[in-house]
């Protein structure tokens, strides 16, 4: 792979992803060079491109589990206050295909757009509140390691709550930061429901009983 690069310029979101994107030159990257690349814009934009692949959702198969475990001790340090992101060997060697980041990328316009739309630097004196990002890293921890559960339903709607938590931190929007907080309860309820019932019917009665249920109560089926 090539030198990490510079700091990714203040752009548009989806322009910016998609810079990254191609950056890339078609070739897969480890987590460690993903987050080298990203520079002095790690914990907002690496949880971003983490999160993205379950939350839109979009075909992500045996990445949830890694991407939580990375996602999880990525808040852990944010809680902690420290500025970059760091990881050990055995998470940073973890590879990440190209054609999932930009499939993730690709098909995710219509979601980036309206996160565009949406999320812009506002409250921004929350975003730099130690407490408040405590806070913020702590539940960005609870949520990825709730998605690392392989299992329905505990997939998406975590990790789109860290998907608005980490556009909040990249564009420092204290209020898409509070918005990602209370989506957390929602979405951990959500998973702990499918984690009872799985363990009171079975994994697969989570898609063939659960799945349908909540989308009725949702009117979406």
């Amino acid at each position: 792979m090539s030198a990490p690069h510079a700091a990714l310029p203040d752009t548009a979101l989806s322009a910016e992803l998609h810079a990254f994107v191609d950056s890339l030159s078609g070739e897969d990257c480890t987590v460690g060079e993903l987050i080298d690349r990203i520079g002095d814009r790690g914990f907002g934009l690496i949880l971003l491109m983490l999160a993205m692949p379950a939350a839109l959702p979009i075909p992500a198969a045996g990445y949830a589990t890694p991407f939580g475990l990375v996602m999880a001790l990525l808040g852990l340090q944010l809680a902690a206050g420290r500025k970059q992101p760091w990881l050990p060997a055995i998470l940073r060697d973890r590879t990440v295909p190209f054609k999932m980041l930009d499939f993730a990328v690709r098909n995710g316009r219509l979601p980036l757009r309206a996160v565009e739309l949406l999320i812009r630097p506002r409250l921004s004196r929350l975003t730099h509140n130690r407490m408040f990002l405590t806070g913020i890293g702590l539940t960005i921890a609870m949520l990825a390691l709730t998605m690392s559960v392989p299992l329905p339903l505990t997939n998406t709607a975590p990790s789109f709550a860290i998907f608005i938590a980490a556009a909040g931190l990249l564009e420092e929007d204290g209020l898409a930061l509070l918005i990602g907080m209370l989506l957390a309860p929602l979405a951990v309820a959500i998973a702990g429901l499918a984690i009872y019932w799985a363990l009171t019917y079975g994994p697969e009665a989570v898609e063939t009983t659960l799945k349908p249920l909540i989308k009725s109560w949702l009117g979406l089926s």
